[in-house]
């Protein structure tokens, strides 16, 4: 869960909620600035705005993501404020390659968290969960 510090980080659960609901999983593979692209994923920035500070997507959060090509999975991978005490302006190269590498190990070792992004990003199953089962 992330931990909110000096409200850098009080909206950014109804913020990505409202950005993935009723959306469907090819709006969400296609309507946002890729990063990189190969033959079985897309890693893709989204902006957020941070309505609880009130700034615009241009301002607010930078989340990013992956999207698998065969199957309807989305994987948050990060997110950073653009403004405030946390900032960041872009991912390095090697940040990248390091969370890739992570969720990678992760996915393979079966320890991820899926979550539902209708119900606040409650967590549905834990450790050990199979992706592909609960997509179903």
């Amino acid at each position: 869960m992330l931990k909110v510090r000096r409200g850098v980080y009080a909206g950014v659960i109804s913020e990505l909620c409202k950005a993935f609901q009723n959306t469907t999983i090819e709006q969400i593979r296609t309507n946002r600035d890729m990063i990189l692209l190969d033959s079985a994923s897309i890693v893709i920035k989204l902006r957020l705005p941070d309505k609880k500070q009130k700034l615009s997507k241009s301002e607010g959060y930078r989340l990013i993501y992956m999207v698998l090509k065969n199957l309807p999975l989305v994987v948050f991978l990060t997110i950073y404020p653009k403004r405030g005490p946390m900032q960041k302006f872009n991912l390095e190269e090697n940040e990248l390659e390091m969370l890739l590498n992570t969720f990678s190990t992760e996915f393979g070792n079966r320890q991820i968290a899926i979550h539902d992004i209708d119900n606040n990003l409650d967590i549905i199953e834990f450790s050990g969960a199979n992706p592909e089962s609960s997509l179903n």
